[in-house]
């Protein structure tokens, strides 16, 4: 068998936080595949922050790894949809989206922007189109 090259390294996922990364690097360590993590304090030290720059713990691993690793963690990298239900009419018309909130979010990171401060978690949710309901 010839010598691997580990010298190149891919990022195998992006967690929302460090106990996540963790828990994803010990289970490829527990495969026997080396792994590191890096932006670890920044996530830490600036959680909100996740949404706006798309940062967090991000998991590498070395190019000879990479398939093995995919499938190692494919439940976190393609997890399962459910359809999703409006909880109030029934219908399963759900579309992602800002929803009915679209121009109080518009103008929170309008102001944030001009005051200099992070905008928190402002992410898309889901909202039902036929009663124009939005589904947490």
């Amino acid at each position: 068998m010839p010598p691997t090259d580990k010298t190149k390294t891919i990022r195998l996922i992006t967690c929302e936080n460090i106990v996540e990364a963790h828990f994803i690097k010990n289970r490829l360590n527990n495969e026997g595949i080396e792994c590191f993590l890096t932006n670890e304090y920044f996530t830490n030290l600036l959680p909100n922050y996740f949404y706006i720059f798309g940062s967090g713990v991000q998991v590498f691993v070395f190019e000879s790894d990479f398939e093995n690793s995919r499938e190692v963690v494919k439940d976190k990298l393609q997890p399962q949809k459910a359809e999703q239900i409006c909880p109030v009419c029934g219908s399963t018309d759900i579309l992602p989206g800002l929803g009915s909130h679209k121009f109080i979010m518009g103008f929170n990171v309008l102001l944030a922007i001009l005051v200099g401060v992070p905008i928190g978690n402002v992410h898309a949710g889901y909202y039902c189109k036929k009663c124009k309901e939005d589904i947490l």
